[in-house]
């Protein structure tokens, strides 16, 4: 077999989890009156100031909880986002939630996130931008001088704390570097040998380029991952900021050299809510993502060779308001999903063709592929026929692949494996 980039064990593991949450308590909420970007510079400082911060409902545990609600196998807190105001009792400077009145002060949100976790068996992990940091003045929108002597300051602060949450806090599952990681050598944080030692099963989003379990950005912020949505690329550099869509990023290359699966990020609200849906403000619940829309995303992400990460926008008070939506569309999943007319576990390819019979006619809405992908994607074409006739025909299977039908009654399926590097393998097929 020609030599092809395989998984670690730790991007297994991620694959398997498929749908996440991106927990965002966005301080820019505090004050929707400003203009600009000003939550990217210092006017921080006053504008946020930790006293005139008063989340009385603030409760991690409850964020948690909807998570679980909804079905999510992991769930990544963003620990400090472009404000530069930290979640975390941090030691560098003292714009943290630790100067507020949150139970009396001295809170640390990530450690009852990190708690709350543990309590309701979700994985945690952490959101920390390297490249803004509104508090040290340092705007990513603007062009720095990495090599000056504050740009320099500031990459001490940044080793600093991202230490402090890799240290602290036990094992995480997943590091959301937003905006990537500028590297060393382009007077970036040294960040290797710190993943090294504090966090060396962590997968990272968009981590350093010799990082061995990163994964990469979809290339949208809409659930929607490419219909062919390869898990290797030839990017090695993956240092997208999330504002420009870009189509490539998503589809990756089956040939590529880097294993770096896409992981398909999204708000709860739609892009017309506050901070293009990351964000809370009152009487915009109008713009919440219906559960039918979202499941439309799951099948166009997590039924695409990607997991989903589905934004939670916090309230400022500091609770998440859209329980109801979570608990919705998590009940659509599981009555999608977990029952299906037949499944067969690893069937033996004959002639690279599966077959499925049904003792009548069947009434089938959707077929789930599943590709034994531990020693790489192999399978790179496929087709589905009903009844002897093509119905579908495409290329990526990988870690999983959802196949809708509108309106299909047959009394046989076969899927046939119509091109692949090596010898192709199924872990399962389901019909549904």
């Amino acid at each position: 077999m020609e030599d092809i980039a395989k998984p670690t064990k730790q991007q297994l593991d991620w694959h398997e989890m498929e749908l996440g949450v991106l927990i965002h308590y966005c301080l820019e909420m505090y004050r929707p009156e400003l203009p600009g970007e000003w939550y990217k510079t210092s006017v921080v400082r006053e504008a946020l100031a930790p006293e005139t911060i008063h989340p009385t409902k603030l409760d991690p545990e409850q964020w948690v909880r909807c998570a679980a609600l909804l079905g999510a196998k992991y769930a990544v807190l963003v620990a400090k986002h472009t404000t530069g105001f930290a979640l975390w009792d941090t030691k560098v400077n003292d714009f943290s939630i630790a100067h507020t009145d949150w139970r009396g002060g001295g809170g640390d949100v990530c450690r009852a996130f990190v708690e709350a976790c543990v309590k309701y068996g979700l994985n945690p992990g952490f959101y920390y931008s390297t490249v803004c940091n509104g508090y040290y003045d340092i705007n990513d929108s603007v062009p720095q001088d990495t090599r000056g002597e504050a740009y320099r300051a500031y990459i001490k602060c940044v080793e600093a704390q991202v230490k402090e949450l890799w240290s602290s806090y036990g094992p995480l599952v997943e590091i959301w570097f937003d905006g990537g990681v500028i590297p060393p050598e382009e007077g970036g944080p040294n960040l290797m040998p710190l993943l090294q030692k504090y966090q060396p099963d962590a997968i990272c989003f968009q981590g350093p380029k010799a990082w061995p379990h990163n994964v990469r950005w979809v290339g949208n912020e809409d659930g929607l991952a490419p219909e062919n949505c390869w898990a290797t690329t030839n990017a090695g550099d993956a240092r997208f900021n999330g504002t420009i869509p870009e189509e490539q990023a998503g589809v990756g290359d089956p040939d590529g050299r880097y294993y770096w699966p896409a992981e398909t990020d999204m708000p709860n609200r739609t892009h017309a809510a506050f901070g293009g849906g990351w964000s809370w403000q009152p009487n915009e619940e109008h713009l919440r993502y219906t559960p039918e829309q979202l499941l439309d995303c799951y099948i166009r992400s997590v039924g695409r060779n990607s997991n989903l990460l589905l934004g939670m926008a916090i309230s400022r008070d500091g609770d998440f308001q859209d329980e109801a939506q979570f608990r919705a569309f998590g009940k659509l999943i599981r009555e999608t999903f977990s029952d299906p007319i037949r499944q067969i576990d690893r069937p033996i390819l004959a002639d690279c063709r599966c077959e499925i019979r049904f003792d009548a006619p069947q009434r089938v809405r959707y077929l789930v592929l599943r590709e034994d992908i531990s020693e790489g994607q192999r399978i790179r074409a496929f087709r589905i026929l009903a009844d002897g006739k093509p119905v579908y025909e495409s290329a990526c299977i990988g870690h999983k692949r959802i196949v809708p039908f509108d309106c299909l009654t047959v009394a046989e399926l076969a899927v046939e494996i119509t091109n692949a590097v090596g010898r192709p393998a199924l872990r399962d097929v389901a019909v549904y």
